[in-house]
């Protein structure tokens, strides 16, 4: 699920990007950037759990090492997450600057061993991603509310299946269950933002 939630947050992004070169409009840039980044950020921690599956299948006592590994891995994934974050708050801040014009966003992603889990959960980061993520949320939601169309519906919906992904890795810690529903979430999050962007591409087409 994480590899299809990869694929589809770069397919986003480079939809995002031909809407740009179609509209011009900066906050579809910011959009493709967010979205290949965070796609690339899911493929390497997607790959990264793997290897430490693979370990864990081979050897009962994880090496301290790799437990290290871990947390440098969990570190940089949380990053690339809070730049993509961070642009799509770009592109919401560029449309309210620009409101009046036709620049808006419309027109635009097993816990059981424990170094994995890191890989999904700093509490800390994970925290600073919620605020970010959530006001992208709330801007779009707003963008719904004032405009009332289908692809600002779908903008809302997806940003809102995100946001609520981060909040149930929250929870990993005291079920490794919520992991999994994270994940779903997370991927009915792109999906709604893909559908969106596909149907745009093709309206200009």
């Amino acid at each position: 699920m994480e590899m299809v939630s990869a694929f589809v947050s770069v397919l986003i992004g480079y939809y995002a990007s031909k809407a740009y070169k179609a509209s011009s409009a900066k906050g579809l840039l910011y959009l493709s950037l967010g979205f290949i980044i965070l796609g690339l950020g899911i493929f390497v921690r997607t790959t990264t759990a793997t290897f430490f599956v693979l370990v864990n299948r081979v050897t009962d006592v994880v090496p301290s090492s790799l437990a290290g590994l871990s947390n440098v891995a969990g570190v940089v994934f949380t990053t690339t997450q809070l730049v993509a974050y961070a642009l799509f708050s770009a592109a919401y801040i560029d449309q309210f600057k620009g409101i009046g014009q036709n620049i808006g966003v419309e027109g635009v992603a097993a816990a059981a061993v424990f170094p994995v889990a890191r890989l999904f959960y700093i509490p800390t980061l994970e925290i600073l991603a919620i605020v970010m993520l959530g006001f992208v949320a709330v801007s779009s939601m707003m963008n719904w509310l004032h405009r009332r169309t289908l692809n600002s519906a779908l903008v809302f919906v997806g940003f809102g299946f995100m946001f609520t992904s981060h909040i149930l890795y929250l929870f990993i810690i005291f079920n490794e269950g919520f992991l999994f529903i994270g994940q779903l979430s997370q991927l009915v999050g792109f999906i709604c933002l893909l559908l969106m962007l596909a149907k745009v591409n093709r309206t200009n087409a």
